[in-house]
């Protein structure tokens, strides 16, 4: 279950993440980040915080989150990393231990992930490691992250066999979204939050599908009222699913669509300097037409997840070679293979999906050879 509302005491929408004693609000506003101070402390009490940023946002909203602790008497530090998916390992998280170390951090203290995904899944690992659990708080600026990875509990690092293979589950305390930071963000990466959103759509909800094909250039061109509304439907959608089923045992797994292929295509074409959600487009688009071909979708449905893709400016093709068999090679090692089986989700019309696990390896490599 989880509900969304209005309240009267904070100028946005809040939805509630259901997970009985470790529920926790996502509070979703247009330029609300000077009052994160008072929220954190209604959730997190007054306690000693340590803020975690990466080196372009730091000095973007270092300031105004520090003040916005400050001004609620909330003793914080700010550690920045190095900015990009390098600073997903474990030399970093050691580095992170040594700063919690020094500011002699407590189980009863929280860390605060400012930034997208790559710092959200970062600081998420160090809090769920560190002394066993510390508590911790999302504040996403990246789109990707505020319709995606900040909600849930996924934390994670990467190893070199694969993406996000060293991690743990733990929920935040709460998660707080601005929607005004998306203004400093660069194109590609909003590309990157909107593939997440159209997997959303595919997945669960056929009339959110319709509103991104019908507000695309409103949502291109950051219409507040639209983003608002964009990034809630996404929110109750990961939300509901992570409610149902906490630890991926289950429905979680819908969330994978598009991500098998995709993790793959970041892994071993790493020097192509793909971004996260341009190879879950790559990998939806590969899904889709693996649907298709098993007659589980039509092939207006597959094209019309390819024109909204396109029209959000993500990638829809592989351009130069294809290495297909390391492609397959690197499935193997995902995450959700079972007993051997590569799971794939599979959508079955615009608004749903099922899982398939018996795809042949001449199927998942001619899927693949398609996208060039």
């Amino acid at each position: 279950m989880t509900k969304t509302e209005n309240n009267a005491g904070f100028p946005g929408k809040i939805i509630t993440v259901d997970l009985a004693e470790r529920s926790y609000p996502i509070y979703v506003g247009t330029g609300t980040l000077e009052r994160l101070g008072e929220y954190f402390v209604k959730h997190c009490g007054p306690g000693p915080a340590v803020v975690i940023t990466d080196k372009n946002i730091e000095p973007l909203y270092g300031r105004t989150v520090s003040s916005s602790l400050l001004r609620s008497r909330v003793e914080c530090h700010l550690v920045s990393v190095p900015a990009g998916e390098h600073s997903k390992r474990m030399a970093i998280v050691e580095s992170l231990y040594d700063k919690l170390f020094e500011y002699f951090v407590e189980r009863s203290d929280t860390i605060i992930a400012l930034g997208g995904g790559v710092v959200g899944d970062l600081a998420g690992f160090v809090a769920a490691t560190f002394k066993r659990g510390v508590n911790y708080v999302q504040v996403p600026t990246t789109l990707l992250a505020m319709v995606d990875s900040s909600i849930g509990g996924k934390t994670g690092i990467n190893h070199p066999q694969g993406k996000n293979m060293i991690g743990a589950f733990h929920q935040p305390k709460m998660v707080f979204a601005d929607i005004n930071t998306l203004h400093t963000l660069p194109k590609r990466e909003l590309g990157c939050g909107l593939a997440e959103t159209v997997k959303h759509a595919v997945i669960k909800d056929a009339e959110f599908f319709t509103f991104l094909t019908e507000h695309s250039p409103e949502i291109l061109m950051l219409q507040p009222e639209m983003m608002v509304e964009l990034v809630v439907r996404n929110c109750r959608i990961k939300a509901a699913v992570v409610s149902a089923d906490e630890r991926e045992s289950g429905l979680r797994s819908i969330l994978n669509y598009g991500h098998t292929i995709g993790h793959a295509i970041e892994t071993v074409l790493a020097e192509r300097d793909f971004h996260h959600g341009e190879a879950v487009a790559l990998g939806m688009i590969a899904a889709a037409r693996l649907a298709v071909k098993r007659k589980m979708l039509k092939q207006e449905e597959a094209e019309r997840i390819i024109q909204l893709l396109q029209a959000f400016g993500l990638p829809t093709e592989l351009i130069g070679e294809i290495p297909v068999d390391e492609l397959f090679t690197a499935m193997k090692h995902d995450k959700k293979v079972q007993q051997g089986k590569i799971k794939f989700v599979l959508p079955t019309s615009l608004g749903s999906c099922t899982f398939v696990d018996d795809l042949t390896e001449t199927e998942i490599k001619e899927a693949i050879r398609e996208l060039g």
